[in-house]
C-alpha cells in the first residue's frame, strides 16, 4: 500500500474482526489496527495477523489516539471486537467522522443501560436488576421468581452467563462473575440479574446507513445447551431465509430495539428470543457477528460484510443492493466434555467427507490444557457446513457432533 492511499482505522480487529485488514486492503485502503489491550486466548488471537495491517497502534488515551489517527488522515473508524465499543464512537466524533452518537454509547455496550433505554422507549424486554450486593440479587430473584439469569453487564460469547434455579445457585454464579475475568480481560464488580425468557433464540444482522429503515442481511437460529448452570453452550448456528415468517414478524421489533439505542451506522447483531409473549431482545452487539458468521454470509449470499461495513463507515452508503441466500449454513461449535492436555482431534477425516462440509477452524492447540466447554470461548473447534438443502445441513450437523472428539490426556 502507498502513503497516498486513504486510511481507515479498525479498533481491536481480533477474533471475528481479524479479516478487516485484508478486506480493507482489497478495497484500496491502508488499514491501521488500533488495539485497546493485549489479547492472549486462542479463540481471540488466531485470526489476527499484524502483517495484514499497514500499522499497529497501541491505544493509551483518547487524546493520544485521536492525534495519531489525525496524523494518518484516516477517513473512517470501524468497530472490531467487543472492547472497541468503549471508544470507537468517541474517536469517530473527535475526528468528525461517521459514527454512532456518543450520547447513547453506554447503552450500546452495557446490558443494564441497554434495558433502561428499551424500557424508556417502550420496547418490551426481560425484567432486570443489577447490584454489587449478593443479598440484593437474591432478594430480587425471590420476588421475581425462579429461574433467573445472572451475567456480567457486558458479557461476551456466553461467558459467565448462568441460569439459576435457587438461592445457592445464585451465590455460586455471583461469586464467579465478580471474581473471574472474561476472555477480554474485563472484570466486573456488579452482577446483572434478568428474567428467564422462554422460547427459541435467534439472531438478526442489520445494515444501518444513517437514514431510513435498517436492512436485514442475515437471520439465523441458535441451538444452545445448558450444563451445570452454564446457560450458553453453543452447539449450532443454523441460517434461515431472510423472508422466513419469524424474521418478517420480528423485523419491526428488532429495528425498534436498535433505534432505542441510537444505532445509526454499521452492520450489527441483535439476539432475541421468540417467546410466548412475542419477541424479546437478549442483547445488541453493535459490531459484526462472530464465530465465522461473516464468512458464512459471504459463502451463502455473496455479501462481503467486512467490505460492506467499511464502506458504510467511509461514506454512509452500502456497496451492494439486495441479496438473498442461495445456500444456507450451519456452524457447528464443538463441545468438550473431558478436560486435559490436547493430543489431537478425532473424526475430522469423516467430517471432511460430508456433503455440506465447507471448512474448519481448530481452536484448541496441541499440547495446551483445554477445559470442559462452558461457553463460546471454550469451544475447541468450528465446523462450517454449507448446502442448498437445509435438511442435509441438519443431518450433517448431527454427524459432526457424533464424530468429532477432542483427544486429551
Amino acid at each position: 500500500m502507498s502513503e497516498l492511499d486513504p486510511a481507515i482505522a479498525v479498533i481491536d480487529p481480533v477474533a471475528a474482526a481479524g479479516p478487516y485488514g485484508r478486506e480493507g486492503a482489497a478495497l484500496g485502503f491502508r488499514v491501521i489496527c488500533v488495539l485497546t489491550q493485549e489479547y492472549r486466548t486462542p479463540y481471540i488471537t488466531q485470526t489476527f495477523d499484524p502483517a495484514d495491517f499497514s500499522e499497529v497502534y497501541q491505544h493509551s488515551t483518547t487524546d493520544e489516539t485521536v492525534a495519531f489517527l489525525k496524523s494518518r488522515s484516516v477517513v473512517a473508524v470501524v468497530p472490531g471486537a467487543p472492547p472497541s465499543l468503549k471508544i470507537v464512537d468517541v474517536l469517530a466524533e473527535s475526528l468528525g467522522l461517521i459514527g454512532n452518537p456518543t450520547t447513547s454509547l453506554e447503552a450500546r455496550r452495557n446490558k443494564r443501560v441497554m434495558k433502561e433505554h428499551w424500557t424508556r422507549h417502550g420496547v418490551p424486554c426481560a425484567a432486570f436488576h443489577e447490584s454489587e450486593d449478593l443479598e440484593s440479587i437474591i432478594s430480587w430473584a425471590d420476588g421475581h421468581g425462579y429461574p433467573v439469569v445472572l451475567k456480567p453487564n457486558a458479557s461476551v460469547g456466553g461467558v459467565h452467563v448462568f441460569v439459576c434455579a435457587n438461592r445457592q445457585e445464585i451465590v455460586d454464579a455471583f461469586n464467579v462473575i465478580v471474581s473471574q475475568a472474561d476472555p477480554y480481560h474485563q472484570r466486573f464488580s456488579t452482577v446483572l440479574a434478568e428474567e428467564y425468557l422462554d422460547g427459541d433464540e435467534y439472531f438478526m444482522d442489520l445494515a444501518h446507513t444513517g437514514g431510513g429503515e435498517a436492512v436485514p442481511i442475515a437471520f439465523a437460529k441458535y441451538e444452545k445447551i445448558q450444563r451445570d448452570g452454564n446457560a450458553s453452550i453453543y452447539r449450532n448456528m443454523f441460517s434461515l431465509p431472510l423472508d422466513d415468517p419469524i424474521a418478517l414478524a420480528a423485523l419491526p421489533y428488532v429495528r425498534s430495539v436498535n433505534d432505542a439505542l441510537g444505532v445509526r451506522y454499521g452492520i450489527n447483531d441483535t439476539e432475541f428470543k421468540m417467546t410466548s409473549r412475542g419477541p424479546r431482545v437478549v442483547e445488541v452487539n453493535n459490531r459484526l457477528p462472530g464465530a465465522s458468521v461473516p464468512l458464512m454470509i459471504q459463502r451463502c449470499s455473496g455479501l462481503n460484510v467486512f467490505q460492506e461495513n467499511i464502506r458504510i463507515f467511509v461514506d454512509g452508503r452500502r456497496m451492494s443492493g439486495d441479496h438473498h441466500f442461495e445456500r444456507h449454513y450451519n456452524i457447528c461449535c464443538l463441545i468438550n466434555d473431558e478436560p486435559g492436555v490436547v493430543q489431537g482431534y478425532a473424526g475430522l477425516e469423516g467430517v471432511r467427507e460430508l456433503p455440506s462440509y465447507d471448512g474448519e477452524r481448530m481452536i484448541a492447540p496441541h499440547g495446551v490444557h483445554w477445559p470442559v466447554t462452558r461457553d463460546l470461548d471454550g469451544c475447541w473447534g468450528l465446523i462450517r457446513l454449507v448446502h442448498e438443502d437445509r435438511e442435509q445441513l441438519f443431518r450433517d450437523s448431527e454427524a459432526v457432533h457424533g464424530m468429532m472428539r477432542l483427544l486429551v490426556a
